[in-house]
């Protein structure tokens, strides 16, 4: 190999380390994925979702967000994010920690609205639509 490109790739353990990191993350959020339960057996938005459910769904992407966001601050600081692998890396670290920092927003919003809607059923008020 030559050294131009040897010295663009990341180290083995560097790269095995990274990929283990990453291969626990994806493992977490599959076992997150199980649980974020939003339709019921029929396919169907559940007339009234569970609140206090929903909350805990925001609060479980919420984490996976940081772990994401503290994974790419690391590779970030590492020497190897300057090299074209490494760039790469980092672009798609980059795009993983915008898509996982959206997800907490949206279980909050819709937990609000599923409350609103509580609200509305059971006192004739105006929900979320």
């Amino acid at each position: 190999m030559t050294p131009g490109i040897q010295r663009d790739l990341i180290p083995s353990a560097e790269a095995h380390h990274l990929i283990g990191t990453l291969n626990a993350m994806k493992e977490k959020l599959l076992n997150a994925a199980k649980q974020w339960q939003l339709l019921d057996e029929n396919g169907d938005v559940p007339a009234t979702p569970s609140y206090p459910a929903l909350l805990q769904h925001a609060a479980d992407a919420q984490d996976l967000s940081r772990d994401v966001l503290r994974l790419i601050a690391d590779f970030a600081r590492s020497p190897h994010r300057t090299t074209r692998a490494g760039s790469t890396v980092l672009r798609h670290l980059a795009t993983a920690a915008t898509i996982s920092s959206h997800a907490a927003p949206h279980f909050t919003e819709t937990a609000q609205c599923a409350l609103g809607r509580f609200v509305w059923i059971t006192s004739a008020g105006r929900g979320c639509r």
